[in-house]
């Protein structure tokens, strides 16, 4: 059939270069970004653990082989809890990841996981006393991660 070609002419009237706007990262945005990093992934970690041999821990609970002050009350969350807890940590360091790159959208996961995580032992853990000084250090971050959302593109 047709064998048509198209050749892309350059023409140095129309020639702009695309101005590339490079911003960076504020140290206390590092900062914070590193402490998530650390908290979040340590989180998950744990949590994901817990809830996929949760079997296994409990067993060894029951045995007095495992123990901390407070297990007790955390073991009676179940699977559900610490699956649940794994899914909103690994969101918060998802939103982590995406405010180092400076992505807006990361601050709004990070703060839904946040939130909620606040708030997961008060809804699933029959009788446990609202998080006060957890929720007091998230509202801190989620303050100074806002601070810094002025830096982060859509």
């Amino acid at each position: 059939m047709w064998n048509i070609q198209f050749y892309l002419m350059e023409d140095p009237t129309f020639e702009k270069e695309k101005e590339k706007v490079y911003i960076e990262r504020p140290d206390l945005l590092t900062a914070l970004c590193i402490l998530t990093f650390i908290g979040s992934g340590t989180g998950a970690f744990v949590y994901w653990t817990y809830g996929l041999f949760f079997n296994e821990f409990q067993k060894l609970f029951d045995a007095g082989t495992l123990t901390f002050p407070g297990l007790d009350i955390i073991m009676s969350g179940g699977p559900k809890y610490f699956i649940t807890g794994a899914i909103l940590f690994s969101a918060s360091l998802a939103g982590a990841i995406l405010m180092w790159r400076l992505r807006a959208a990361g601050f709004h996961l990070y703060t839904a996981a946040q939130v909620l995580l606040s708030l997961l032992p008060v809804v699933m853990i029959k009788d446990y006393p609202f998080p006060v000084v957890d929720f007091a250090i998230t509202a801190l971050f989620i303050l100074l991660y806002r601070y810094h959302l002025r830096y982060m593109q859509l």
